[in-house]
């Protein structure tokens, strides 16, 4: 007997037998599985997918494992009510929270999560009663013990994301012990509610961890076994909450997180690692937790210290700012603070690929109405200008980029504080000729003879001249022109061979796309003779929405 042709049958199968018809509209075309598939495949949006699922019992079966993939459940605080008809959600039965974690408990769809997330406000009803007493309210136990079942059911899940503004009760770190799961996300509460404390079990399978709104006083889990035992890991995401930094409360102890890797002697093999908001005296018991060599990318918010800082905060950051360290496998740096050490480190170190040096992003008072670029907000408020503006750092730290990091750098991402001069840009043009990412900050003058130079940047993909915080003068030169100006001096500079691979450019807080060459007219003269014709690049304005993914504009920002 010949074996079963699967793939024929999976090409050749239809939704509609052979030669059906439909009266009054003749013969319908045998649509293959395969093509049926591929159309899917092409849907992202929840509300499409669902809507797939309901045309017939073949796109149901075919549709339903791609819904279940990645799933999120939002809880809310108060009863919400449709904005189309006004009737309450989940009007007959209960919130679509409790609806969505009910389906997937009861349901054969778990197999199919590879995603799952928890995210909003779970109210908890007599808290206050239930604190004095020691205990955890009934709801919040039935929510984990609920979470544990839909983890034990999901085999297939990969990532976890715990975002409620309750904490995760050991019901279901337990249950985290034995899944497959490879990255999981905890957000710790803010409230000081009593909790019971865990000590967090190991993951084997675990290779991403972010722990978010971490706060000493808030009954956090103990998760330096977890760190210690789960041998996988190698991306790391530590968020404290800001409280510490902004009260100058040292009361943050690293050796409770990582002082078992210490005690081993087992730093971790970490290629990713992130910290922010991290306040608190670094002593030498626990200053190698992790392995300086493997590391290729690193991202410090709001930790660091660095020049234009709160005078009160010198004493605790600089414990640890002293410590040298190398970072041969070092790819992506990513911060907020300009600092000497920083300079020192760009200096002995090569090889850099991604360097991205948030600079003061906050709103200041010049800010127009019809800003199209989204300025992120700075939790450290405006630093003194005569710090961000010493020509000797900024000088120093820009020959360091050139000389050690010129060759391999991609994308360079400079404060908008420094204004540089034409030696400081020629600098980077003659020793970064694979840029293709590049931010920085420079006068209008400086700025037009940028242009004579990025023509040897031959794989420059998106440009920003950033705006000065501390001055309007080089914003107001670009809100002279209309942005039809813009957009027509842009395509004519642009549509030489040497800026084909420009796409995306920002002049202050004004952003443009432009696209192929097009053979364009150009305006007519006082005495109507018509313009020439030349060949020009179609160049549209747009908003910050546009670009949001782009790196160099997505890494400029205060999240890690």
């Amino acid at each position: 007997m010949d074996p079963p042709n699967i793939l024929g049958n999976l090409s050749n199968g239809s939704i509609y037998p052979p030669h059906s018809e439909v009266p009054g509209k003749g013969h319908l075309l045998p649509l293959p599985l395969n093509l049926i598939g591929l159309i899917i495949s092409y849907l992202e949006a929840p509300a499409d997918l669902a809507r797939t699922c309901r045309t017939c019992r073949v796109f149901h079966y075919m549709t339903l494992p791609q819904l279940y993939t990645d799933v999120t459940l939002r809880s809310y605080d108060s009863i919400r009510y449709s904005p189309e008809h006004g009737r309450v959600e989940g009007s007959g039965m209960g919130s679509p929270f409790v609806m969505g974690l009910n389906g997937l408990v009861l349901r054969n769809v778990s197999g199919y999560v590879r995603q799952l997330r928890f995210v909003g406000e779970w109210r908890e009803h007599d808290l206050e009663e239930f604190s004095k007493r020691g205990r955890v309210p009934d709801s919040s136990i039935m929510l984990n013990t609920l979470v544990r079942v839909v983890i034990e059911r999901s085999a297939n899940l990969r990532d976890l994301c715990w975002e409620l503004n309750t904490k995760m009760l050991p019901t279901v770190w337990q249950g985290l012990e034995s899944s497959n799961i490879r990255s999981l996300t905890v957000r710790f509460p803010s409230s000081r509610d009593p909790r019971p404390i865990m000590i967090v079990p190991p993951i084997p399978s675990l290779v991403a961890l972010r722990v978010l709104d971490v706060d000493p006083l808030c009954y956090v889990d103990d998760i330096s076994l977890l760190l210690a035992g789960s041998k996988n890991l190698r991306e790391l995401t530590v968020v404290w909450s800001p409280r510490m930094r902004e009260v100058k409360e040292p009361s943050v102890n690293l050796s409770t997180m990582f002082g078992r890797c210490q005690a081993a002697n087992q730093p971790l093999n970490l290629t990713k690692l992130a910290v922010k908001n991290l306040f608190t005296y670094t002593s030498d018991t626990c200053g190698n937790f992790y392995d300086c060599s493997a590391v290729q990318e690193i991202t410090v918010i709001n930790s660091s210290g660095g020049l234009g800082d709160a005078g009160a905060a010198t004493f605790v950051d600089s414990s640890y700012r002293r410590k040298s360290e190398t970072f041969p496998s070092l790819k992506s740096l990513r911060g907020d603070k300009v600092s000497r050490e920083l300079q020192l480190l760009l200096a002995n170190t090569s090889g850099l690929e991604k360097l991205y040096i948030i600079g003061d992003t906050k709103a200041t008072k010049h800010d127009t109405p019809n800003s199209t670029f989204p300025r992120s907000p700075s939790s450290n408020g405006a630093s003194p200008p005569s710090d961000l503006h010493s020509d000797t750092l900024r000088d120093d730290t820009i020959e360091a980029i050139a000389q050690n990091h010129g060759q391999t750098l991609r994308h360079l991402l400079l404060p908008p504080q420094w204004r540089l001069t034409s030696d400081n840009i020629a600098l980077l043009v003659r020793n970064c000729p694979r840029l293709e990412q590049l931010g920085l900050g420079a006068d209008f003058e400086r700025f037009m003879s940028m242009r004579l130079l990025m023509p040897f940047l031959p794989n420059m993909f998106a440009v920003r001249v950033l705006d000065n915080p501390d001055s309007t003068e080089f914003r107001d030169k670009m809100h002279e022109l209309d942005d039809g100006t813009h957009e027509k001096q842009i395509g004519g500079a642009t549509s030489a061979r040497e800026w084909s691979r420009i796409r995306w450019m920002q002049l202050a807080d004004l952003v443009f796309e432009a696209g192929r060459p097009e053979l364009m007219a150009d305006d007519d003269d006082e005495e109507g003779t018509p313009g020439k014709m030349s060949y020009r690049r179609k160049v549209w304005k747009r908003d910050g929405e546009a670009v949001k993914d782009i790196a160099i504009w997505k890494m400029d920002s205060m999240e890690v």
